[in-house]
């Protein structure tokens, strides 16, 4: 990443918390009573610093779910001289059969009837053609346009998504291949509860597994792969890495002494 994309990454970062900070001491401050009320016998077991902690990380985890990782998506995007929007809409005409062929996929997997594969469907749904159209609109949490004129088009999600999320993600995801072969469509999760490089699976969380092969599906992105395919550049995770932990020295004493009065 350019010193430029950097700057916009840490600036982004330190208003998302700046505004974190606020809600939690400011606008919605802690109130130790509405805890003990809300349970008296854990409260009197633990520290109320336990608590409070739990309250900010509500907080944290909701406010990063809330668009921000796709926002820094399109920071970085850009910042490697592609054009990049947030939640882009695309308006096409895919022919019925495929359509068809989509919902009858998806409706295979949620039944158990068989297992992901993702290179097979798009094969299998690309074969169809007949010469009666619907239109359908997709929504992309990240769009980004290389100087090549490759099209790609981003879901993310959380890094434990539900089985409707997965569902409707791949759902869009296989139109929008319909549609035009050429676009790219990804699953995007930020980062990998396993660790990064280890296998999805090995999380213990399995649900997404049903409709999508995390572990070996090409349209899906965890973690490094997903950070350094926006950049271009095979240092862009290792280096948002480090500029989460600048922000976060930065944070963490203000979050200490304004949030726990440390």
């Amino acid at each position: 990443m350019n010193a430029h994309t950097q700057e916009a990454i840490v600036r982004h970062l330190a208003q998302v918390m700046e505004r974190i900070i606020e809600r939690r001491c400011i606008m919605e401050p802690f109130d130790e009573k509405a805890v003990e009320n809300a349970n008296p016998f854990g409260f009197r077991l633990v520290p109320l610093e336990v608590w409070k902690g739990a309250k900010f990380e509500r907080s944290f985890v909701t406010t990063l779910g809330q668009g921000i990782f796709e926002q820094i998506g399109k920071l970085i995007a850009l910042g490697s001289g592609a054009e990049a929007i947030n939640q882009h809409a695309i308006t096409f005409k895919v022919c019925t059969w495929r359509l068809e062929k989509i919902d009858s996929i998806l409706s295979k997997l949620r039944q158990n009837k068989s297992t992901p594969n993702w290179q097979q469907e798009v094969e299998e749904i690309l074969a169809l053609e007949n010469e009666r159209f619907e239109e359908v609109t997709v929504l992309s949490d990240l769009y980004i346009r290389r100087p090549s004129g490759t099209e790609e088009f981003y879901s993310f999600k959380t890094v434990k998504p539900n089985l409707d999320q997965t569902e409707r993600a791949k759902r869009d995801m296989l139109r929008l291949i319909a549609g035009d072969p050429a676009r790219e469509p990804y699953f995007g999760l930020p980062f990998n509860p396993a660790g990064d490089g280890n296998p999805y699976r090995s999380s213990g969380f399995s649900i997404p597994f049903k409709i999508m092969n995390l572990d070996q599906d090409a349209s899906v992105l965890i973690g490094s792969k997903l950070w350094n395919k926006i950049g271009g550049d095979p240092n862009t995770y290792t280096e948002l890495l480090q500029l989460f932990e600048q922000v976060g020295n930065v944070m963490t004493p203000k979050i200490r002494h304004d949030y726990f009065g440390i």
